[in-house]
């Protein structure tokens, strides 16, 4: 018998396609594929449910919410009437058996599934990844800031246990609940990701420097391209090739601006998550860059390069400086500090044997000590056993 009862899983937001591309979505299904393992029976509700239903959710039970389809402030009031239907719907599939856990993921507007939860006696878990009232007044549009802060602060109450991905949504999350909130880093499945490539000989071939992202205004992708650029100049260096993986509104900025420069450069669009881990194979280094504007971020991207055994140069954003020896397991920089940028890809790319050793760590750092089992095992942990056992 598995050691967990009935689990719903609860994800509203619409912006995050559970069956799609997004490191939302990635996220989303190896959590659930995780829960699934633990679990005798698992319920995801969801907002965005289109596309394929992999092999490893293949038992779980999935319940379509409300998509509110408008962009103007009506979107903000149709998605607190599709929060209430999402918590109607979570107490007509429970019925009189109830569950043993509520997993939400948090979504702006979203608080009535973890009422519901607490009034019901179920123990419920919040994992916050952004601080999404931010971000949406930053980067979208948000009219109701107040109704969007105090239905945070709700959920964030409501929640037996609320935990944030990185230090800094920690704080925020603390911060606006006046409760502690603590760190559960994201994680990785390294049995996805193939055992390294052997390295290439000096001079035999180009060198693939690579991005898998969504090309979103916080990602420094002309720092990227222009630091791509800088190394491919450099004397001793084989030529570099930039293998940009996924799309958004920055890709064709991206692809112009290295043609520009005289890189060579293959941009692929968005590709399927299970193609992710032989694009990945292609890299001899991997990228993670941010402008600084926004630090919170704790980026999959990066766990999945060092799971590939690929060396890793990136922005320090989402404690990944603490979880990660630089300097061995890979080479951090500042957010938005280029020059640094520029002499981590130079070392790395010059130097097979600094390649390597940044790869081969790496990976060890991840199957050792940050896997999704791992996660949630730690997640589970924090809400106590005793609360969620069958």
């Amino acid at each position: 018998m598995k050691p967990l009862g009935r689990i719903a899983y609860m994800c509203t937001d619409p912006g995050i396609p559970v069956l799609g591309h997004k490191g939302g979505s990635v996220h989303v299904r190896s959590v659930l594929a995780e829960l699934t393992r633990r679990a005798e029976e698992v319920h995801l509700f969801a907002a965005h449910l289109d596309g394929t239903v992999p092999e490893e959710l293949g038992e779980v039970r999935f319940h379509e919410l409300p998509r509110p389809a408008t962009s103007d402030a009506a979107r903000e009031a149709a998605l607190v009437q599709a929060d209430r239907v999402a918590a109607e719907r979570l107490l007509s599939v429970a019925g009189t058996a109830g569950f043993d856990l509520l997993y939400q993921r948090y979504a702006l507007w979203s608080c009535e599934p973890l009422e519901v939860a607490a009034e019901a006696g179920w123990p419920s878990i919040l994992e916050v990844n952004a601080p999404l009232i931010e971000e949406q007044a930053r980067h979208r549009r948000l009219d109701d800031v107040a109704g969007a802060t105090e239905r945070t602060i709700r959920a964030v109450q409501s929640a037996d246990l609320a935990f944030a991905v990185s230090p800094a949504v920690a704080r925020w999350a603390s911060n606006l609940a006046g409760r502690p909130v603590p760190v559960v880093p994201n994680g990785v499945a390294p049995e996805r990701f193939s055992a390294p490539a052997p390295p290439k000989v000096p001079g035999s071939s180009e060198l693939v420097v690579g991005f898998v992202g969504t090309f979103r205004p916080w990602h420094d992708v002309d720092g990227l391209v222009d630091a791509v650029a800088a190394v491919d100049r450099t004397e001793g260096v084989s030529p570099l090739r930039l293998l940009l993986v996924g799309d958004g509104p920055g890709r064709e900025r991206a692809v112009a601006r290295a043609e520009a420069l005289g890189l060579a450069v293959t941009a692929t669009g968005a590709v399927a998550p299970e193609e992710i881990p032989d694009l990945i194979g292609l890299m001899d280094v991997a990228l993670a860059v941010y402008d600084g504007t926004d630090s919170y971020f704790s980026p999959l991207k990066v766990f999945e390069y060092m799971a590939a055994g690929v060396a890793v140069a990136a922005s320090a954003v989402g404690g990944l400086e603490d979880l990660f020896r630089n300097g061995e397991e890979l080479l951090l920089s500042r957010p938005g500090d280029r020059d640094a940028l520029v002499e981590h890809l130079r070392s790395l790319c010059t130097d097979p044997s600094v390649r390597r050793s940044v790869g081969d760590a790496g990976r060890r750092a991840v199957v050792e000590r940050h896997t999704w089992s791992g996660t949630v095992d730690r997640v589970l942990g924090l809400l106590g056993t005793r609360k969620v056992a069958a």
